[in-house]
């Protein structure tokens, strides 16, 4: 009788006692479908974007969610050839919903941290955005050191709460379901400031009745970019949301979303330089 013997290539013993260990770093392989995948077939990307900050993402007169992330969203589902399907999140349900599978990206003022890359992953920055705090030109205050023992607004779930309890210890840190009521209890007295994005609350006194009341504080802290959240280990997904935005870069798409939001002739005029905002060119 003759035996055959049979010999498994050392790759394929690999990924064989890969799939019986149950080893993590084997679901991660390629062969996982992409979200771009079922992007492209469904035809519909899924947004999570946010309802409660002006000029970034907010409800209009018509009762439709608009701003500078909803557009930018929207140049992101133009360049992959998808529909854009917004769902609102807060700064609070966003990494649970994207987490949960619910929407497919994050474009919502989210800011990159180590503690975030535990539960998600980022793609290169679409904005830049330091943190501050604003209080009324009347209050007297004008540094971090004037914050102690102060009161101080956020809304619940925003890094600002942390960042600022680390450079303001003494800082009495109050939370709000979002910046629109973070901002009221301000501006009737419960709270002596508001922290977060400078450019969230440029947009916030911006739509004021009297923007001229508030003013910033001297000290810059935390921030930075904004990033795309998606979630892990899916490369392909976040190469092409990297791709439609160097492409809106380069076609003047992201320009054109800025002024339209941002530029002279708006409630929140800010330039780019004021923001320290500076466009990394890639090359193809």
């Amino acid at each position: 009788m003759t035996h055959r013997v049979f010999r498994l290539s050392v790759p394929l013993t690999a990924a064989l006692w890969l799939v019986a260990s149950g080893d993590p770093a084997y679901a991660q392989c390629s062969c996982v479908k992409s979200t771009l995948d079922a992007v492209k077939e469904a035809g519909v990307v899924k947004v999570g974007v946010r309802k409660d900050t002006p000029q970034i993402g907010f409800v209009d007169e018509k009762g439709e969610i608009v701003g500078f992330d909803i557009d930018i969203a929207r140049g992101i589902a133009e360049k992959l050839g998808v529909k854009p399907e917004l769902h609102v999140i807060t700064a609070a349900t966003r990494v649970a919903t994207l987490q949960q599978g619910r929407i497919d990206m994050i474009v919502g003022t989210m800011t990159r941290y180590r503690s975030r890359d535990d539960a998600l992953d980022f793609t290169i920055g679409y904005f830049f955005a330091p943190q501050t705090v604003m209080v009324k030109k009347v209050s007297g205050i004008k540094t971090l050191a004037d914050l102690a023992g102060k009161r101080v607004g956020t809304a619940i779930g925003a890094a600002a709460r942390d960042n600022l309890a680390r450079v303001q210890g003494q800082a009495k840190i109050q939370t709000f379901e979002g910046y629109p009521e973070a901002f009221v209890a301000f501006q009737q007295g419960l709270t002596d400031g508001i922290v977060t994005d400078t450019i969230t609350l440029a947009s916030l006194r911006g739509n004021a009745p009297n923007p001229a009341d508030y003013t910033f504080i001297e000290d810059r802290f935390a921030g930075g970019e904004y990033n795309v959240g998606v979630r892990e280990n899916d490369s392909r997904w976040r190469d092409a949301i990297e791709h439609a935005l160097m492409a809106m870069w380069e076609d003047g798409t992201w320009d054109r979303i800025f002024e339209k939001w941002f530029g002279p002739k708006t409630k929140v005029p800010i330039a780019k330089s004021e923001l320290g905002w500076k466009m990394t060119v890639y090359s193809k």
